[in-house]
């Protein structure tokens, strides 16, 4: 995405005002879009300094400087460079310059340090050949880097993705970010809460009235630190939101320096369109969980959740797995707040705490601060307060103890 000088966003009236690329623009920009991913298309396996003066090759209007610096870096983000494949330069150096020294301290008054000796030697003792030495020696700087990948994009394709990652850009300056969604298939809408969840985002859902929903989440400038990666994750969540059949997006900032109040509003009229891979299950780290918990051969079955449970008055609650008992079918739902907010996990409590239509374990990280005692035997839920990562045994005995707990009330 794009960020720093390469941002074009003005401030009018109170608005942050990201300058798109326009119909007009677009197809001025066309041919020198598909001047620079032709060029750097043909390079694969160069440096990447011959990648960089390709690019600079392309002629450019003096008032399009900006936005074709900004085209160059959606390239360079879809290209892999690494060192290219030999001894280790920094082992090469090391040897070179030992055995520099050395001569040196060899020759007599008037002699001259022979460089091409000096390479000769390092190559026998490296077994390698002195090109190979030359060749070697700075090759994991910056520059020398092979292009040795490219994830291909239409000109078209990237003038899109242009617009797109101007609005991500921005939201990496956010205090707050707010998306009003109006009535969703179910699926769509879990497909987006599901998105909030994997980039671990601090979010709260709401149901809104005539069938939607409203989610707020925390912009990276309302926290103390991670600031730079959570912006980069309310980035990566902006395509989700774009998939969306109808929505608007607002956002609050301190903006510029001195710092001002503004804000920012998105929605379906921008034309942004949506790109990347859907998060089509849980984040990573529940899938883990998931899969240590099967491991574990019990009579009971896990699997993600699809269930969205909006009580009246109170914040939607979004499970992200639903253990079944595979003799009584009996199901156990599970949330987790890892990466979240005290204040969520106190408002799931009290929720739980007013009625909640089912069984469902809060499993909250230790840094959150919470005691596992504030929901008792009589609430429909209860808390599990883990150390780093969820115990997929400690579930199985919460699962256990309530299946239990259940069957006793019952008799």
């Amino acid at each position: 995405m794009l960020t720093g000088v390469l941002l074009r966003a003005r401030l009018q009236g109170g608005r942050v005002l990201p300058r798109y690329l326009d119909a007009r623009a677009q197809r001025r920009l066309l041919p020198v879009a598909e001047r620079l991913v032709t060029a750097i298309e043909r390079l694969r396996g160069a440096p990447r300094f011959e990648v960089e003066a390709a690019l600079d090759e392309v002629p450019v209007l003096s008032g399009d400087r900006v936005a074709v610096l900004g085209l160059r870096k959606l390239l360079l983000d879809r290209a892999t460079f690494i060192v290219a494949p030999g001894p280790p330069p920094a082992e090469v150096r090391a040897k070179l310059f030992w055995l520099a020294a050395a001569r040196r301290r060899e020759l007599g008054p008037g002699e001259k340090l022979e460089r091409s000796e000096v390479v000769g030697r390092a190559a026998a003792e490296l077994g390698t050949s002195p090109a190979k030495v030359e060749q070697r020696l700075f090759a994991d700087l910056r520059e020398n880097e092979l292009l040795v990948s490219f994830r291909r994009i239409s000109a078209e394709g990237l003038l899109g993705r242009y617009n797109v990652s101007l609005a991500q850009g921005v939201l990496l300056r956010a205090t707050s970010v707010a998306v009003e969604l109006g009535p969703q298939a179910p699926a769509l809408a879990r497909q987006m809460f599901r998105a909030a969840r994997f980039h671990g985002l601090l979010h709260q859902v709401t149901a809104a009235a005539g069938g939607g929903w409203r989610i707020v989440l925390d912009g990276p400038l309302s926290l103390f630190s991670s600031v730079e990666r959570y912006g980069l994750r309310l980035g990566m969540f902006l395509p989700a939101v774009l998939r969306c059949a109808a929505w608007r997006l607002e956002a609050e900032f301190l903006w510029g320096q001195p710092r001002r109040r503004a804000r920012f509003e998105l929605g379906p009229e921008q034309g942004l369109v949506p790109f990347g891979p859907v998060p089509s299950g849980p984040s990573p780290e529940i899938a883990e969980l998931a899969a240590r918990f099967a491991e574990l051969g019990s009579r009971w079955q896990v699997e993600p959740a699809d269930a969205i449970i909006a009580l009246p008055g109170e914040p939607v609650c979004i499970p992200d797995l639903v253990f079944r008992h595979g003799d009584t079918g009996e199901e156990i739902l599970l949330e987790a707040f890892g990466f979240w907010s005290r204040r969520a996990v106190w408002q799931r409590i009290e929720t739980i705490r007013r009625g909640f239509p089912g069984r469902i374990i809060l499993a909250v990280g230790k840094q959150l601060r919470v005691s596992d005692e504030l929901l008792g035997e009589e609430d429909a839920g209860e808390l599990y307060v883990y150390r780093t990562t969820p115990s997929a045994r400690e579930i199985l005995r919460r699962l256990e103890a309530g299946a239990a707990t259940s069957s006793g009330a019952g008799r």
